[in-house]
């Protein structure tokens, strides 16, 4: 892999760039897709399989419920009729 960065980017894209390369964190890859398996050790972490589906099904339902309650308000607040003027008789006093 190669890269080319010149005057013309953002710094802030170079700094964001740079500093990812400079980072000491793990990368997530996919299992046995890695360059060069003989340098580097392999863990599995974090969820996997069905753990990851299940997560995303859940996230799934959030969003959806989250957007019928805001369908529901939506729908209620167009329905509600403004505040009529009052139309009440208030009697007139002639002199």
């Amino acid at each position: 892999m190669s890269a080319s960065l010149d005057d013309s980017m953002p710094p802030h894209l170079i700094a964001t760039f740079t500093n990812a390369l400079a980072s000491d964190e793990p990368v997530q890859r996919g299992m046995h897709d890695v360059p060069h398996t003989h340098l580097v050790t392999q863990e599995q972490g974090g969820p996997q399989g069905e753990q990851l589906a299940a997560a995303h099904e859940a996230r799934l339902k959030s969003v959806r419920a989250a957007a019928r309650k805001a369908r529901r308000l939506t729908a209620l607040q167009t329905q509600q009729p403004a505040a009529a003027p009052s139309t009440r008789n208030t009697p007139v006093h002639h002199r």
